[in-house]
């Protein structure tokens, strides 16, 4: 599953929940079973959980992979090459304490990826790094079980995954 499609599935749920948290709780405290204290218990870590986790879980896939690339595909992942087929400013900016003025743009790149011994494919990674031109070949981490995964290497990650000084951009496949 994308990032994009987990981040939405998130945000779905955070929605119903907020429409149903409610009938949620008062259907668990009508389990009579239940002693009164541990039923209260039961009741707050469903609907906490429930509500507010996969709106953290959403915040988190915006805010860090978005902004700051996936790290772990970056160490874990296979790596390969990409050619950069279309670039595409969005009117999303991911903001992390400044001004939204300030913040990074998001940018939808079209990529045909190449990996040692498969066939070019072609998927989109949207990633908060400008100036990436279309037929720009850029070093990318594909994830080893879902080949859409893939984020762009431009000066984070050297081969063992750490920082490097300098600028550091990544991408995020998202769509």
């Amino acid at each position: 599953m994308t990032v994009g499609k987990l981040s939405g599935l998130s945000w779905t749920v955070f929605v119903l929940m907020s429409i149903g948290f409610l009938p949620l709780a008062i259907g668990i405290m009508d389990i009579h079973a239940i002693p009164k204290g541990p039923r209260i218990a039961l009741m707050l870590v469903v609907v906490v959980l429930a509500w507010w986790g996969p709106f953290v879980y959403g915040m988190y896939l915006a805010l860090a992979v978005m902004r700051n690339g996936d790290r772990r595909t970056l160490r874990r992942g296979i790596r390969g090459t990409a050619e950069v087929l279309t670039a595409k400013a969005t009117n999303t900016v991911i903001q992390e304490g400044e001004f939204a003025w300030e913040a990074p743009r998001v940018y939808k790149y079209r990529l045909r990826v190449t990996l040692p011994g498969r066939t070019p494919y072609e998927t989109s990674c949207s990633i908060c790094a400008s100036g990436i031109r279309p037929g720009s070949v850029v070093e990318v981490a594909v994830g080893r079980h879902n080949r859409k995964r893939v984020t762009i290497d431009v000066g984070q990650g050297d081969t063992r995954g750490q920082a490097q000084s300098g600028s550091q951009l990544t991408g995020m496949q998202y769509g």
